[in-house]
This record gives C-alpha cells, structure tokens and sequence, in this order.
C-alpha cells in the first residue's frame, strides 16, 4: 500500500489550476457552453414557472380562504361568557387569544344583498379579521363605528381607495341593528374604514364596547348550560375566543384539548380556519405534483445529459492530451465537474428570470378560473422558497446529468481517445449474414446504445403525454353540467338572501307579483315555472312510512347518517327533541310548476303531467349517500307507494309517489337538514296545502335571440325597480366555463411546447452525437465503397425509428396516465365526464415523422464537410 502511495506521488494543492482549466475551456468553446447554458436555463425555466404558478395560488388561496372565513386566527372557541374567555384567555399553551363579540345583524333596506354583522372586536381580533381600520380608528364612543367600504357603497356612498375614505370620516350613518334588545335606530358616527371583501361571509360593522354592554350584553349563564346548546336568541352579546397555536398541525385536535384543558364542556362549539390548516391535499393533486416535477426533473435530465455527452465526445481528444500530460482521472472529473459549475450558474439565472417572468403573465388567467380570484389580485407571490427550490432542483438535475459524462471522461485513455468510436467494445463482434440495407444499417445504430435510445424515445413521448393529457382533460369538461349547477335554466330569480347561506333569516317567498307580471310582458319568453317552498316542515311518519325509512336508511350500514345523528326540533309545545330518538323527519316541501318540474333530474319512474297535476300524486327526492352518480343514490320511498304528509298546521294528506328524482342544486333550498327528505308537489295542491305565499324562485326560458334581451332587462329590473330580487343566467356561467378551457389549452399547450422543444433538442443531440462519435466509422465505410447517399438514408431511417419508438411508447404511456391519472383528477371535478382518446397523437403523427426525416438530413450535411481523407487523417492525429 505505500509503495502505491510513493508511486503516485505527493498531494499537490491543484485546485485553482483545475478551476482555471475548466473556466478557460467554457470560454474557448462558447457555442457549445451557450448550448449546455441554454439547456439548464430552459430546466430552470419550468421549475421556476411551476413553483412561482403553484407557491403563488397556494397563498393567494390561504389569504382568500382566511378572508372568507373571517380571519387568519387558527381556530375559535364560541359563545362564551367572560368567565370562560378569561380562562382561555390565561391559557399558556395558547400563542395569542383575542376577542369578538357578537352584539347583533344589520338589517337596514340597503342590505339585503349584504348579510352584516355587527361584533365588538379588539385591536387583535379587527386586524386578524381584516376589519382594522385602514383610515380613522376603532369605535370608541357609544354612537361610533367602523364599517367597510362595502357597507357604505350599499348606502351609496364613493369608498373605493382610501383617499375618498378619508372625506367620509366623521360622516353620519343611519343603522337598523337587531340587537338582544330588539331592533335599535340610530345615526352613528363613522370613526375608521377598512376595504370589505365580498367573498367573506359577513360585511363587519365594528361597534364599541359601551354599545355592547348597553344593547347585548355578554350572559353570565354558559351557552352550553347541562348538555344542552343555547337557542338563536341566546347568542346575543356572546364571546367568541380567536385563538393561534404555536404549532400550524392538527389544530382541531389541539382546539379540542384547549376546551377539555379549560374546563369547558364537551359540545363546546369551535371553528377551524380551513386557511390554517396543513397537510390536507388530496391524494390526487399529490400524485399530480408529483408527476408534473417528475416529468420535469426527467426532461431536463434527459437534455442536459445528452448535451454534455456530445461535449465530451467533441472534446475527448483534448481529455486524452491532458491524460497524456499526467492529469488523473480524478483531476478529469473535477474539471467536468467545474464545468458544470460554470455553465450552470448563468444558466440557473436565465431559467429563473424567465420563469417568473412567465409563471407571472400566466398566473392570471390561471387565477380567473379560480373561485376566490374575485377577492385577490393576480400578482405573483415571490418569496425566497420558490428561488431556493427552482435553483435547488436545476442544480441537482445538473449534477446527475453530468455523472455520465464525468465517468466518460474519467475512464478515457490517450490512444482510445485519439481513435474513439461511440460504444465500440474489446468484445467478440457478432457476424451478421443478413443482407445489408440502409434500414439495417441504421437499426444497428439505434439499438447499438439501448440506454441511449430509451431516453431519447422517452424525451419525445413526454410530450405526447402532456398533449394528450390536456385534449383529455379539456374534451371532458361538460358544460351543460357546470352551468346548471348554477342555473337549469336561461334565467333564475329569486330574494337576494335566499341563497345566502351567510345571512340569517333567508326569504323563501321573495319573487314579487310585480315581477312575474313584468317578466310575462317580455318578448321571446318561451316558458315560466314557479317554485314554491316550505323550508322545515317536520313529518310524523306513521308506522307504515317510518318502517321503510328506517328500513332502507336508518338501518343501512352502507347509509351515512350523520346529519340526523344529534340533530334537533322543536315539539309542539317547544320543548328541543332529538330526531334520533323520534320516529319523524324534517323535510322540504315544494311546489312547482309544470315547467319547473321538468328539469328535476328524474331516477325512478316516469313524469306524467296530467296525472301529477290531479294532486293526487307526489314526487320524492332520493338521500344522497356521497357522490354524483345515481348508484350513490337511496330512495326514502318508491314509485306506487303511498305515503302521509303533514303541514306545519297538523293537517295530514295522503298522495301516492309518481317518482323519485334528485334536484339540482340551484333549484333547491340550498342547505341539508336531517336525512335531507324533500318533497315536491304541484304549485296548486301545495299552494292550497301549505297556504299561499309567492314564489321562492321563478325560472324563465327564453328564445336564443331574445336571451341577451332579457339579460339586459334583468340586470336593469334587479338593480332598479326591486333591488331586493337577484338573477342568474346561462351567460354568465357560460363565459367562466370558457375562460376555464381558455386557461387549460394556454397552460397545458405552453407545458406541451416546452416539452416538444426538449424532446426535439434531444433527438438533434443524439443524431449530432451519433454522426460526430462515428465520423471516423463513417469515412471508413465511404472509402470502402458506401455512399453518402446510403449513408444518408441510413441516418434519415435512424431519425424514423426514433420518432416511430416515441409515437408507439408514448401512445402506451398516454393511456396508462389518461385511465390512471387524468381520469382521477377529473372525477374529482363535479362538471367532468371522463372521454378516452389519442386523437392528438394521431394528429402530430405526419408532423413527428416530418422533422424526424428533415433533421437527421440537415445535420449529415452540415457535419460531413470534409473529405473522406481529412476524415481519414484523425486515426493518425
């Protein structure tokens, strides 16, 4: 072992000579170092694109989710008295704890189509919640307050940027609050204005303490007194506790252990802030990033390794000579790898430059399909985390790229330098007796380096892949199902707080005379149906309805009942029963027109006008156990039984059921009670059963050319002659479903043309490195009689198989992702029916074999120059 040692000689300190080599070699051949620099920059490129996209809608969504749950806290402990505050509040456990009061709604005319609330909140509380004032100050006197500029645009006031709110402080606001004293008039003083966001729950009029304790103030009787949780009445001057953890994991376990710690009861009722919540991505949108980054990582490998190969292959004369000087194979690697060193750092800038710039203009039209861009701008989010991962992944694919080349490198030997061949071997060659043709000539160069060829072929099928995964993707969204989740109709009318879930007392009779008798004198109406609805009716089922209920519900295992588990009522005489322990049920009534009827999606039995119109006859929904497909549909009761139906009078009718339907979302009294039991009858036995009111919503359908007639007309009567009446439209949901395919063909077809270029720069590398690894081979087999023009051919053919080899895998590839993966993400959208197809690939098949023929022939040309002498001559170089 020492005498290894003494032969190999003393450590010399050679670093800096090894460094220099290397940056003057990077500066001699400066076509190839701009090559290999615009390979890593255009890696870079897509991670910072993806990083700066997907970091940027992660935070806007936590700030947008945080607005509309009403603040950044992590969780919130509800309806307190002080006393239970003030033990959460001396929690040390607890980060930060502060406080809001509830003390009542807003219910003036000019806030119909805005639930507000009016709270006390401290200084913590307004800022966490985003209602600290911007301009002015906090209420401090009985007669201030601080409102957004929501509220005072409701009021008709200019708040749009904070120089008009400056003019409006001091001004005067007439108030109606409903208060735990009753409905409170009264003219306060504006003291702050903060910038309201629609998308939160509830506008915020901030109160003062003094008003509070004046009109609700804070019980000294526990909200969740004996088991048993307070009535609506009783939330009135109620503290709610914000509070933050130290640590942003499970804090709905740790919420609940704040209540158990405090001595507060076990139905103490607490919030999660869905914004602070970590680790909740769905196993689908994991394995998406997941394949995204991979799909990355493999095409920027798969560039810049071949790049460095045809660097090495070029440069393995210069390797052999500085062998030959006496550099180790050690020092070799040192100098690829400081190579690397130099062409990645300017490489990586590019690459992150120009994919924030990009993953910034995209950035919006991703954002505008998005639900809560409404409330957010479109700026990107750049922080320190998107710049340490974009150049952390680019620098390590950079270095795995380059191993090979490093081994190449290394191993070379002066004399196999001088004569180097690609993958020549020592090794006994195999006879060939078969004829020779310039396709078996060119097989034998592809399939030569099998490793070689499968990344190549591999490049290019990514492409394929995401091209097709995009059309897939884009072909299933199913417009007719996004747009009647919003609207069934051309046009739907209803109170402009009945389908408010945030507000408090919904209207559900809200569509006037006035207005149907305006709609009926429109032209180009084809057709009008109304909905009646009584929201909570409770049902005593007899023996004979309650046993099939709790047959096919109540006593399936496979049925969820977790709505009824602890749910309540009041009995007759206003006693809080538990429906599990009864034998009835809340359900929904409707009445309908014929019309309206008709776009109830029907599961079982068939709709008969005429016999539905008797009022005899009854239409039931179906319990939906989870999902959108009707297997996850159980009926409460089927098409020719007979069930009993009571009003909230206690007068009890018979019907028989006609069939069973699901109704859509935006037909219905959008929240669920109970096992979610509704019923529908004609809008003139219900209207004689349940008493006469007006409709709760009106849907209209109108002639295509008078469609954006009516349009113009609705959002004229809504707005002026009754402000109170809100309308949807087939239009508006049309316009977002388009922006929706627009963002995916931008993105997906950028991602698409990224990839073709990598894999395209991949096949040029591998035909450049193929001819110049050979050019010694090649004269050979010219001096000895093969043309050029078979040689030609051969390479032209070699081009052919490598496009046929990515037509062929990356066919296989795209149907293993489109049935295993782009089907998963797409049934997780509610608009999606999933399309199996390979129509894009069998579109670029011309254009693949095209540039696949084109390209082998311009690099033969241009790198065949010399003479077969001159070629001849480097055996003896």
């Amino acid at each position: 072992m020492r005498n290894d040692r003494r032969m190999k000689g003393p450590r010399v300190n050679n670093r800096k000579v090894i460094r220099k080599i290397a940056l003057k070699t990077v500066k001699a051949n400066h076509r190839k170092s701009m090559v290999v620099i615009a390979a890593i920059a255009l890696c870079t490129f897509m991670f910072t694109a993806l990083f700066t996209i997907g970091g940027s809608i992660v935070s806007k969504f936590q700030e947008s989710t945080a607005r509309q749950s009403g603040g950044t806290s992590d969780a919130s402990i509800k309806n307190l008295t002080e006393d239970e505050y003030n033990r959460i509040a001396a929690d040390s456990k607890l980060k930060e704890v502060s406080e809001r009061i509830y003390v009542g709604n807003v219910v003036n005319q000019e806030h119909l189509k805005l639930y507000t609330e009016a709270n006390y909140c401290d200084e913590t509380s307004a800022k966490k919640g985003f209602c600290y004032p911007e301009v002015g100050y906090l209420p401090v006197k009985e007669d201030e307050i601080a409102v957004s500029s929501l509220i005072l645009q409701a009021f008709c006031m200019d708040a749009r940027n904070t120089s008009e709110y400056e003019l409006l402080i001091g001004s005067i606001l007439p108030l109606q609050i409903e208060t735990g004293k009753g409905i409170i008039k009264k003219e306060f003083r504006i003291s702050g204005i903060y910038t309201g966001d629609r998308i939160s729950m509830a506008q915020m009029v901030l109160v003062s303490k003094t008003f509070q304790d004046k009109y609700s103030p804070t019980p000294t009787v526990s909200f969740y007194e004996d088991g048993f949780m307070g009535t609506v009445d009783d939330l009135y001057g109620r503290i709610c506790a914000d509070i933050d953890f130290y640590s942003p994991f499970d804090v709905s376990g740790q919420t609940y252990k704040t209540v158990v710690r405090n001595g507060l009861p076990d139905n103490t009722e607490i919030g999660v802030n869905w914004a602070s919540s970590v680790g909740t991505m769905d196993l689908t949108t994991v394995l998406l990033m997941i394949t995204m980054l991979a799909t990355f990582f493999v095409s920027g490998y798969l560039i810049i390794s071949n790049v460095y190969r045809i660097n090495i292959y070029t440069d393995i004369r210069s390797y052999g000579l500085l062998k030959t000087v006496g550099t180790s194979s050690r020092q070799l690697r040192n100098i690829v790898k400081w190579q690397s060193v130099y062409h990645a750092v300017p490489g990586i800038i590019m690459g992150v430059i120009g994919g924030l710039i990009v993953g910034s203009l995209l950035l919006p039209l991703v954002m505008r399909q998005l639900v809560f861009s409404e409330t957010t701008d479109n700026k990107a989010v750049i922080n320190v985390w998107v710049l340490a991962f974009s150049i952390l992944f680019s620098y390590i694919t950079v270095r795995l790229s380059v191993r090979k080349a490093v081994r190449l490198a290394s191993k070379v030997t002066p004399i196999e330098a001088l004569r180097y061949t690609e993958n020549v071997s020592a090794c006994k060659t195999k006879k060939h007796n078969g004829k020779f043709t310039p396709v078996s000539f060119a097989l034998r160069n592809v399939f030569r380096e099998k490793k070689r060829c499968f990344y190549v072929v591999l490049s290019l099928a990514l492409s394929l892949v995401v091209l097709n995964s995009v059309y897939t993707m884009i072909i299933g969204f199913d417009e007719s199902k996004y747009i009647s989740n919003y609207v069934k109709t051309d046009f739907s009318v209803a109170d402009a707080i009945t389908d408010n879930l945030g507000a408090t007392g919904q209207t559900y009779d809200g569509v006037t005379d006035s207005f149907i008798s305006e709609l009926k004198k429109q032209d180009g109406i084809l057709d009008i149906g109304n909905i009646y609805a009584e929201q909570y009716c409770y049902q005593e089922l007899g023996d004979r309805d309650f046993a099939r209920f709790k047959e096919r519900l109540l006593d399936n295992e496979n049925v969820d009942t977790w709505m009824r588990d602890g749910a309540s009522y009041a009995a007759g005489d206003g006693e809080i029963e538990y429906l599990n322990e009864s034998t009835g049920t809340v359900a929904k009534v409707y009445g309908m027109d014929d019309y309206a009827v008709r776009n109830l999606d029907f599961v079982q039995g068939k709709y008969d006008a005429d016999k539905f119109k008797t009022g005899k006859y009854i239409i039931v929904n179906e319990y939906n156990n989870g999902g959108d497909k009707e297997s996850s549909l159980v009926p409460y009761f089927l098409p020719g039984e007979t069930i009993a139906v009571n009003n909230n009078a206690g007068e009890t009718r018979e019907y028989e059921v006609l069939a069973t339907v699901s109704i859509p979302f935006s037909m219905r009294i959008q929240y669920y009670t109970d096992m979610d039991v509704n019923y529908v009858l004609p809008s003139e036995e219900f209207l004689d059963f349940f008493g006469d009111r007006t409709p709760m919503r009106t849907l209209v359908d109108t002639t295509d050319e008078a469609e954006p007639v009516i349009e113009k007309w609705m959002a004229d009567y809504t707005s002026n002659a009754e402000p109170s009446l809100k309308y949807s439209s087939r239009a508006v949901y049309r316009k977002e479903f388009d922006g929706l395919i627009g963002m995916f063909k931008v993105v997906g077809g950028l991602l698409t043309s990224v990839l073709a270029l990598i894999g395209i720069l991949n096949l040029i590398n591998t035909l450049v490195t193929s001819v110049l690894s050979r050019r010694l081979e090649l004269a050979m087999l010219e001096a000895v009689g093969m043309t050029k023009r078979i040689q030609r051919t051969s390479i032209c053919f070699e081009g052919i198989v490598y496009g046929g080899l990515a037509l062929i895998f990356g066919m296989i590839l795209s149907s293993v992702f489109s049935v295993l993966l782009v089907k998963s993400i797409g049934m997780e959208m509610w608009f999606y029916t999933y399309r199996f197809s390979l129509m894009p690939i069998m579109i670029v098949t011309p254009v693949i074999l095209m540039v696949a023929m084109i390209i082998p022939v311009v690099i033969y040309s241009r790198t065949m120059k010399e003479t077969v002498v001159e070629r001849l001559r480097l055996a003896d170089a």
